[in-house]
């Protein structure tokens, strides 16, 4: 990682020289200051020119002799046509004629310098018009006929009254690729897709005309570990929800996220490899998953379309191997008293945005991690004496009134379980703090009731805290937490 940083900063002064390069120093200083960057071996200069774009690459070679050729040993080329820097169609056009003659020379380039390959592509545009369907015709073509591995493809829609109209990828056979992440693209089941070697897959945005185009994808793709199928859209004739079948004996990774239009309905996933699924935005009712033996993270963020968590319940103790699992509500419906029993899971995640939600880990001997993210409408037991680090991060809350602060000790209190390590995550130091009259009320709670204390010994708690509110804060934990052995008070930070 350090590495890369330090590469990173020289391709910022690299960029820095490129930019200055056609002005003269009056200075005598500057005119005698040793170039040591150009005394860098090749290796280390083509690394450097790496993380730059390949338009500032392109013009290092006006640098001196010394660089002429350094850009063609790049192996990563990357181009952006955006609004922001080519605002006219006549800026663009001459863009895209621009990167048309680059991939010409180094395709040239490659019959007279041995080490001129290109692993990787990434095309950006997000002013797409049909008009530039030959350019892109041009540049996919160019990726695969020179043995590119990795193909970057990220677009934007064109948008012609009613009508909007993608760039639809043309047939593609190549044995080379083994990364391919496309966006805002059309894939058309009438032309074929054939990846032998693709080892990773990603479609963002992607419309298919039907979805045998999944299928063929992956019967093409022998090879494939990780597929990522985020926010696709299939041309049906009705409101039926989207329907899919995944199968795959190679897949390992799966993640399939669908947020933007209808419910995604994934009948089944036959997958006997399959290590790691997350499913955001699909409908649960109907989801077999049963030849999945080998998963060890799962996380579903459903619609629970089911009048019984039993089917749920069965899934998780089915798979033998799990050990990180998420859970959480997509929509209004809400998973309630779900029963949790698996022998090998070491961390447990919740989101829970919906209404009251109540969970029992009735066996789990592993489990050592819980990590909440939501609002006060939780439960939470255990049968166990596992001893976990949980982590608690509640939603901003608009007022914070009796309501909150009673919703919030009832929530403190039902989370039946031996904790260890405690983080807490609040909006502001006010959400923590019991104005008097409500302490007055706990406090005659506790004498007439019994309520429950909050037997917690360790504490983390990260809010937005101003100076002078650290030692009311402070205080109000100790009076919520009278357990306490250790606690610390930090910013609030992102989870």
């Amino acid at each position: 990682m350090a590495e890369n940083d330090s590469s990173l900063r020289l391709a910022e002064k690299i960029q820095k020289m490129t930019l200055s390069s056609s002005s003269s120093s009056s200075s005598s200083d500057e005119e005698d200051h040793e170039d040591r960057i150009s005394k860098l071996p090749d290796d280390l200069l083509v690394h450097i020119l790496s993380f730059l774009p390949t338009v500032d690459a392109v013009s290092t070679s006006f640098l001196s002799n010394r660089w002429i050729l350094i850009w063609y040993l790049v192996p990563n080329l990357s181009f952006s046509i955006t609004t922001a820097n080519y605002k006219s169609s006549k800026d663009q056009q001459k863009f895209c004629n621009y990167i048309t003659r680059c991939l010409e020379q180094r395709e040239r380039g490659m019959f007279f310098i041995g080490d001129s390959l290109v692993n990787s592509l990434k095309l950006q545009m997000d002013c797409y018009e049909r008009s530039k369907d030959g350019h892109l015709d041009e540049w996919v073509a160019f990726a695969f006929e020179n043995k590119v591995k990795e193909l970057n493809l990220c677009l934007s829609e064109e948008e012609v009254g009613d009508d909007i109209y993608l760039y639809c990828i043309p047939m593609i056979e190549t044995i080379h690729l083994t990364i391919l992440e496309l966006s805002m693209v059309l894939l058309d089941s009438g032309f074929s897709y054939s990846f032998p070697s693709l080892k990773s897959l990603s479609l963002t945005n992607v419309d298919f005309i039907d979805t045998s185009v999944v299928d063929e994808v992956l019967l093409g793709s022998p090879l494939l570990e990780k597929l990522s199928l985020i926010d696709c859209d299939i041309y049906i004739q009705d409101d039926r929800p989207y329907q899919l079948d995944i199968r795959s004996s190679s897949l390992k990774f799966l993640e399939i996220r669908f947020e933007k239009f209808h419910v995604l309905e994934v009948k089944q996933i036959k997958a006997i490899n399959l290590e790691s699924l997350e499913l955001v935005g699909v409908s649960f009712d109907n989801l077999n998953l049963s030849v999945c033996k080998a998963i060890k993270n799962l996380s579903l963020i459903c619609d629970w379309n089911i009048e019984e968590p039993s089917s749920l319940e069965y899934l998780i103790s089915s798979l033998p191997l799990l050990e990180n699992l998420t859970l959480g509500n997509w929509g209004k419906k809400n998973l309630d008293h779900i029963k949790i029993s698996s022998q090998h899971l070491k961390s447990f995640n919740v989101n829970n945005y919906a209404d009251a939600m109540t969970v029992i880990i009735e066996w789990a001997p592993q489990l050592a991690s819980f990590y909440y993210t939501g609002d006060l409408h939780f439960r939470m037991s255990m049968v166990s004496s596992n001893s976990l680090n949980g982590t608690f991060e509640i939603a901003k809350y608009e007022d914070y009134n009796g309501d909150w602060f009673i919703n919030m000790m009832n929530f403190l209190t039902s989370l039946n379980c031996s904790w260890n390590m405690v983080t807490l995550h609040v909006d502001r130091a006010k959400a923590l703090i019991f104005p008097k009259n409500l302490k007055r009320m706990f406090e005659n709670w506790k004498c007439t009731c019994r309520f429950p204390m909050v037997n917690w010994e360790h504490l983390r708690v990260f809010t937005e805290c101003k100076g002078e509110e650290e030692s009311e804060l402070r205080d109000a934990l100790m009076w919520i937490f009278p357990s306490l052995k250790t606690l610390s008070i930090g910013e609030r930070r992102s989870c």
